[in-house]
């Protein structure tokens, strides 16, 4: 069999909303047949060019091009240079979905849709969809892909959603931040998920977070990330071994609580436990 330039991988994500299907490709010699999906496919290019046809439409994707296609219609996928390929990222989430967040983000009345434009130009929201594709793939914490989905996907609605009879958006109430903060404060140690915060609080998910940064200029993980890491430092300092520590401030495992130890505070866990030693 000859060895192949093209790289995919495709899997689904039990645990963001709906359940959703997460792709991360390279692709050089593969073809995209005429095919349709249930849902939405929201997807972002990154390097080399695309040629596709969505419907009757046919076109190219370059890097930094936001693509939107809406449940159903039929495309098609290949690069226009085999030996230059294409690289991108889609997720897959459902209309459901989709709308769900739309709610809050966009409230009001009428339909929603993106509009007849399925490529939108904008290096920004791209990277953003990359690198919560990033988080997708390698993060072993639900929370931390979930916020990162969130607010990639929430950021493309707030940019090309569409609705008819926009009311006044909602204002966050800092009762609401307070309480989301109590209870990371209070369940750091367990493995969290978005949805157990939000349902602590009693207000939607996606609400929850674009108001949580709002307030605070921190998603709901980069707080519980902080407050894990206090309470590490506290048991390091005690002699309590990275590992133990780990497993009982609610990281997965040692590796996990080095990575984010070094990254906040540019020394390891070891080198912190000899000095305060």
């Amino acid at each position: 069999m000859a060895k192949t330039r093209d790289r995919l991988k495709l899997w689904h994500d039990s645990t963001l909303p709906g359940g959703m299907d997460v792709l991360r490709a390279s692709c050089f010699d593969y073809r995209y047949p005429a095919h349709s999906h249930d849902q939405f496919v929201i997807a972002a290019f990154v390097r080399g060019v695309q040629r596709h046809r969505i419907a009757r439409y046919q076109g190219v994707a370059e890097p930094g091009t936001v693509m939107i296609i809406p449940p159903g219609e039929v495309h098609t996928g290949e690069a226009v240079e085999c030996d230059l390929g294409w690289d991108y990222c889609a997720f897959y989430p459902t209309a459901q979905f989709v709308d769900a967040l739309a709610t809050d983000i966009l409230p009001g009345v009428g339909n929603f849709d993106f509009g007849r434009d399925l490529l939108r130009q904008n290096t920004g929201l791209a990277d953003g969809l990359l690198k919560a594709s990033f988080f997708a793939s390698g993060s072993l914490d639900p929370l931390e892909r979930q916020c990162a989905v969130y607010e990639a996907l929430g950021n493309i609605i707030a940019r090309y959603g569409e609705r008819t009879g926009r009311s006044v958006r909602a204002v966050p109430r800092p009762a609401d931040i307070r309480k989301a903060q109590a209870f990371l404060a209070d369940e750091f140690h367990r493995h969290l998920s978005i949805d157990a915060v939000a349902s602590a609080v009693g207000i939607s998910q996606y609400h929850l977070m674009r108001s949580f940064r709002a307030a605070t200029g921190l998603s709901i993980h980069q707080f519980l990330t902080q407050v894990r890491l206090g309470h590490a430092k506290v048991l390091l300092a005690k002699g309590v071994s990275a590992a133990q520590t780990a497993t009982s401030v609610g990281f997965y495992d040692q590796s996990h609580l080095i990575n984010q130890f070094r990254r906040y505070f540019g020394v390891t866990p070891k080198q912190y436990a000899v000095a305060s030693r």
